[in-house]
């Protein structure tokens, strides 16, 4: 199996940027688009295992700091859905999710409805930002007592 950042063997290398690492509570992503399916597809890996590093009966939070363009082909966006299904799945729970606004980011106005749906699906809340330290507050608010 190719690491996190690799795409699947046979497929094209990765359109687009998505670092992801885990502080405490909360899994913070890092995207700069425009993304295709194999770029989602090392995210959607990536976070699989982080959230399987969650202790069992544990809540998340995902921030992603979004830069340049979050638009993606409807393929990419459909492994993005399954990626965030996927959470809900597991014996932790992600509980909430935001997307910072870093700069201008092509799409965002277009694409935060289609984000906001994903996660509306599973009873997710979902924020929209344009500035980190109030996304990072309104996350440990979500979090509560069990803020990191």
């Amino acid at each position: 199996m190719p690491a996190p950042s690799e795409p699947e063997p046979g497929s094209f290398p990765a359109h687009g940027d998505i670092e992801v690492v885990k502080d405490g509570a909360i899994i913070r992503a890092a995207g700069a688009g425009p993304f295709n399916v194999e770029a989602v597809a090392a995210y959607a890996r990536r976070m699989a295992q982080l959230v399987a590093g969650v202790e069992p009966g544990g809540r998340f939070v995902v921030i992603a700091r979004m830069s340049r363009s979050i638009l993606a082909p409807p393929d990419a966006w459909a492994a993005l859905d399954a990626s965030v299904r996927s959470r809900r799945l597991g014996s932790s729970r992600q509980i909430g999710a935001a997307w910072v606004k870093d700069g201008d980011v092509e799409g965002w106005a277009l694409m935060l409805p289609k984000i906001t749906a994903i996660y509306a699906a599973i009873d997710v809340p979902f924020r929209g930002f344009d500035d980190e330290a109030a996304a990072a507050a309104w996350a440990l608010d979500v979090l509560g007592d069990r803020a990191p």
